[in-house]
């Protein structure tokens, strides 16, 4: 039997469409209605192996060249089609069946999944393509469908829920490094924790990554995303260095708190009933994520028709009023979302982050054609509306300062200083 036979067996087995394999994390199942994890990692040396027992002259001399070679392979009667992506040190495998058997035709619909091991104990490589697949939207039983909210990294979640408790705002993972935490602004060794090997750095973060993600962090060494720890909502941010696999992870509140809890200086309230723009200023970790999405959530609150484009999105509203839209699942950019939220006619415009000429071009635009827009900038709350300008390219700042000096209502930054944090505003002069 060929080391690729136990995996193409587990295909079978759960009834996907196909399997993506990719060196140092878990496997990934693919289903018509979402990829899921499965609990196993394969390593970059077998599944070098695995894809040499198997692969054609013609395509092993494309592989060995680091180019892409793509194959059938038959097994059980189903013919697969391999996709093979060399990279030095990662590889990527994607399986896909490519014609079945009448006599053996894949089940209409996944089965009830057996229970995953932890994460902590989970099988480097799987038996006889025994692989167990992280619980989540293919459980059937209630309680199951209760524990969905976790991430099904027991590991992650210790970590996160443990940094919550230290009132942290983020958690950096290092290899070779034990991991820390930022409270109070200050980054310090999260107590009781071993140092991280790469290994388990890349085996945790792979089950909460999504297959996009994941094949980014292979690919181009970075990737962002986010998720639920069971607590709240966790931006991640993948990278690699020196050491090997790592990330960033913002820790987020669960649901976008109510605008008045915030204590944000009531004037703002009134900049809600205008058109024009509105800018959440601040440092890293001030909080503009937090205080953009209670302005979005007070403005749903008022029936008004929210459009917000995110990359990626990192608190969800359950508002009907609130559409958001993540780059490159709903819209193509920054730039492209906020245009097409234009053409609706959306009463409010709200922008993640702006960060590119392309995006402040697209914010100026919006303002310009008479919507509500509001973003968030990495600035002071007195330098906001002079750094979008200074984003715009050279052609588009006069232009682009005028319909600025026109729409612009004022701008609040998050201050935090210690356990503390203020709220810096400027208004626009009357």
């Amino acid at each position: 039997m060929a080391k690729i036979d136990p995996y193409l067996r587990s295909i079978e087995k759960f009834g996907a469409a196909g399997a993506v394999l990719t060196s140092g994390q878990p496997i990934t199942l693919k289903f018509p209605a979402g990829d899921r994890n499965a609990t196993q990692v394969v390593g970059h040396d077998q599944l070098v192996q695995m894809v040499r027992e198997i692969a054609p002259p013609q395509a092993l001399d494309l592989i060995d060249g680091s180019r892409p070679a793509r194959f059938d392979y038959d097994s059980n009667n189903v013919r697969y089609t391999v996709t093979v992506s060399p990279k030095p040190g990662v590889w990527q495998v994607v399986i896909e069946a490519a014609a079945a058997a009448a006599a053996a035709p894949a089940p209409a619909r996944a089965p009830r999944v057996q229970t995953a091991p932890t994460a902590a104990t989970a099988a480097t490589a799987p038996d006889a393509g025994d692989l167990a697949i992280e619980r989540g939207q293919y459980a059937e039983d209630i309680a199951t469908a209760a524990a969905a909210t976790a991430s099904g990294s027991t590991f992650l979640d210790a970590i996160t829920h443990a940094a919550r408790s230290a009132r942290a705002s983020d958690v950096v993972l290092s290899t070779g490094a034990a991991p820390l935490v930022r409270a109070n602004g200050e980054l310090k060794v999260l107590a009781d924790r071993g140092v991280l090997d790469a290994e388990t750095v890349s085996r945790e973060l792979g089950i909460v990554a999504p297959a996009d993600a994941r094949g980014a962090w292979s690919g181009q060494g970075s990737a962002t995303f986010t998720y639920g720890d069971g607590m709240g909502r966790v931006r991640v941010t993948l990278s690699r260095d020196h050491r090997g696999p790592g990330a960033t992870l913002r820790l987020l509140v669960g649901e976008p708190p109510a605008f008045d809890r915030l204590g944000v200086p009531r004037e703002i309230g009134g900049w809600l009933d205008q058109r024009g723009l509105v800018i959440v200023a601040g440092a890293a970790g001030s909080g503009k994520t937090t205080t953009l999405a209670a302005l979005v959530k007070a403005l749903g609150e008022r029936a008004r028709r929210v459009i917000a484009i995110e990359d990626p999105i990192e608190l969800v509203h359950a508002s009907p009023w609130i559409s958001q839209r993540a780059v490159g699942d709903h819209v193509d950019s920054i730039a492209a979302g906020v245009a097409a939220a234009v053409r609706e006619g959306a009463d409010v415009i709200a922008v993640g982050a702006v960060t590119m000429p392309e995006h402040a071009a697209a914010v100026v635009d919006a303002v310009a054609a008479g919507q509500l827009v509001l973003v968030t900038l990495a600035t002071t709350a007195d330098r906001a509306a002079d750094h979008l300008v200074e984003l715009l390219s050279l052609d588009r700042r006069e232009l682009g300062k005028a319909v600025i000096a026109r729409g612009f209502l004022g701008a609040v930054a998050g201050v935090v200083q210690g356990a503390n944090r203020r709220f810096e505003v400027v208004a626009r002069p009357d």
